[in-house]
């Protein structure tokens, strides 16, 4: 057997990983959670879900948007933290926005004073 070599050897990516690692240290970044992700893909795609959305609505309930954030949660992983951070941020305003611009009971109901 050959003894391990004095310093140990590190491939670019690496090196890069602990530099990014101390440069980082103190702070705070957005992440998300895969697993908390993946849950609520499964709980979308469970029978009571499913069932309660055909009993109120008359069809199947739509989990493409669960799943998109789960397959995005699961893009941010390979990146970098600060890279992430960005994406993740970006795609929550986004989310705002959409949400802003749909229907809300406002548009429903009559103000009365």
């Amino acid at each position: 057997m050959t003894p391990p070599p004095a310093e140990t050897e590190h491939d670019e990516d690496t090196a890069a990983f602990f530099e990014e690692i101390e440069n980082n240290q103190g702070k705070e970044f957005s992440t998300c959670s895969a697993s908390d992700a993946f849950n609520q893909v499964w709980q979308c795609y469970s029978l009571r879900s499913q069932a309660l959305n055909y009993y109120r609505y008359g069809s199947k309930k739509d989990c493409g948007a669960k799943y998109d954030d789960f397959k995005f949660c699961l893009s941010t992983k390979t990146k970098s933290a600060s890279v992430a951070d960005a994406m993740i941020r970006k795609r929550e305003e986004e989310k705002r926005l959409d949400k802003q611009k749909q229907r809300s009971s406002e548009d429903v109901w009559e103000l009365h004073a």
